[in-house]
């Protein structure tokens, strides 16, 4: 029979491994941010030197398109990751305290997995982004 505090030890260990998928998420979402950042910026130090305007003012249109889902992806993540931060610490207060209501952890637990699902269809629309304005670099795509 588990004692009152290691089911406390097992509730906090179980949520820190949604912590940690979150921090890799973070850290993914950060690693692609960072090269759309430095690609537009390449892109727009090319574009006051080539001839070829249009093609590179469609790529440089899609890459700051990227970077503006790539930040909704990351508000996203955070909002998920203060909501599990709320279930986490509902649930350990709950442990000692019997007046929070299970019902509200359990709104936080739906937010937080909505929260993560949406980050990801934006990270995702990302990817498709970047599909595109590669097509635009190498000229595979005229739109």
């Amino acid at each position: 029979m588990h004692s009152h505090s290691e089911s406390v030890v097992n509730l906090v260990t179980n949520s820190l491994v949604l912590f940690s998928s979150i921090g890799i998420f973070v850290l993914t979402l950060n690693a692609r941010y960072t090269h759309a950042i430095s690609r537009v910026r390449e892109i727009f130090d090319h574009l006051k030197l080539s001839h070829e305007s249009e093609k590179i003012e469609k790529e440089l249109n899609t890459m700051v398109f990227r970077c503006h889902l790539l930040k909704w992806s990351f508000g996203l993540l955070l909002c998920s990751a203060i909501s599990s931060g709320m279930f986490l610490l509902g649930s350990i207060f709950s442990r000692f305290n019997e007046n929070i209501n299970p019902d509200l952890l359990i709104i936080f637990v739906v937010l937080s997995v909505l929260f993560i699902f949406s980050s990801m269809v934006f990270l995702f629309w990302d990817v498709l982004t970047s599909l595109k304005a590669t097509l635009i670099h190498i000229e595979r795509r005229r739109d």
